[in-house]
């Protein structure tokens, strides 16, 4: 299942016996970092990359570069994972929660209702499933602010022509472990920006630029090692294969699909990755309801739960249903309907083929029998 060759493992053997740090005395890491941080930006675009620890590291490193502080306020969808939104709090703001359209994205119109009403500081839009949001109407309606996306689902995905991660003021990425991600470093994530400024204070403050360029803002330690850039240096050269592959697939699936799965077609002018096929599902033609429909993809041998190779339900509660996050409730109606219709299938991503893809539609029919 790796991507990783035998001189791709040699490579890294090599590493190993060396400094995989790579930041000793030195303020732009090692240089498999630096090289993996120049190819993942202009893979998509953007001017410059910042390679961190995490995708969540990344939103926190994004909000306090943008500085939003204490006090301040940042529009998010409450339809998400949870670390789209704990960023907000350990930057000392918080989460102005935003409704979502069909695909699951935030909702422009309910952005503007906001936003009349309260000043916001950043909005965090989240491309879920790897369609970029409605980027037009959501920039007009964030007021000035600033907009930081996460593109964690839309590696090779675009908007009107432009690459997600380039949409807004600064991308965001995670490029984790668990073979979650299109390309994974075992762990890791990775900002985009192109405004110098912004990439100043991003390189700064994940290397505890304070003390190496001594800055007068916050910075900490969410530095990715040698070790995992190299990881994901070497899968560069195979991104556009992995994205073609699971988009390729993606499209078969959803022409092989039944008709109580339903896939929502994007408006022409966004090109998806399908990062994972979102489907509603349709109670009525199905005969069942979505959870039984479920259990029963799950007593005939597929397992949930494990990338790329799962059929669930999305996000099974709203962050506004999260013990943590229930002081700041609002009531989501589309976000209530997503969580509640909502089929998620990653079963077309690298390597799975399309004779795997032929098995898992035969069992689909078989359960509406």
């Amino acid at each position: 299942m790796s991507m990783l060759n035998d001189s791709d493992m040699a490579a890294i053997n090599e590493l190993l016996k060396r400094d995989f740090s790579g930041w000793f005395k030195s303020n732009d890491g090692g240089p498999y970092m630096q090289e993996f941080e120049k190819q993942y930006a202009a893979f998509l675009g953007a001017k410059h990359g910042v390679a961190v620890s995490s995708g969540s590291s990344s939103l926190f490193t994004a909000l306090k570069a943008c500085d939003v502080d204490q006090g301040d306020f940042v529009a998010v969808p409450a339809y998400t994972h949870v670390g789209s939104v704990a960023p907000i709090l350990l930057a000392g703001a918080k989460p102005l929660f935003v409704d979502v359209n069909e695909y699951g994205n935030m909702d422009p119109e309910d952005l503007r209702k906001i936003t009349s009403v309260m000043r916001v500081k950043a909005v965090i839009v989240v491309h879920q499933l790897g369609l970029p949001c409605e980027m037009d109407p959501i920039k007009e309606y964030s007021q000035g602010a600033y907009v930081i996306e996460d593109a964690s689902h839309a590696l090779g995905s675009k908007y009107k022509g432009v690459k997600a991660g380039c949409l807004g003021h600064i991308g965001c990425f995670s490029i984790g472990g668990g073979r979650t991600k299109t390309i994974v470093t075992g762990e890791g994530g990775m900002i985009t920006v192109s405004d110098e400024k912004l990439y100043e204070k991003c390189k700064n403050m994940r290397n505890h630029g304070d003390r190496m360029t001594d800055v007068d803002y916050f910075c900490f330690n969410f530095r990715m090692s040698e070790l995992n850039a190299l990881v994901g240096l070497l899968q560069m050269d195979k991104l556009q294969y992995l994205i073609d592959w699971q988009t390729n697939n993606a499209k078969y699936l959803i022409s092989k699909l039944p008709t109580y799965l339903e896939v929502p077609k994007p408006p022409p002018y966004m090109e998806t990755a399908h990062y994972i096929v979102g489907c509603r599902f349709n109670a009525e033609k199905a005969e069942m309801t979505r959870n039984e429909f479920i259990d029963k993809v799950i007593a005939k041998g597929f397992e949930g739960g494990i990338p790329r190779k799962n059929v669930g339900k999305g996000y099974a509660k709203l962050l506004t249903e999260v013990k943590f996050y229930k002081r700041f409730y609002r009531k989501l109606p589309m976000s209530e309907k997503l969580r509640d219709e909502s089929v998620w299938i990653d079963w077309h991503r690298y390597p799975r083929t399309r004779e795997e893809i032929d098995q898992l539609i035969k069992v689909f029919k078989e359960i509406h029998k």
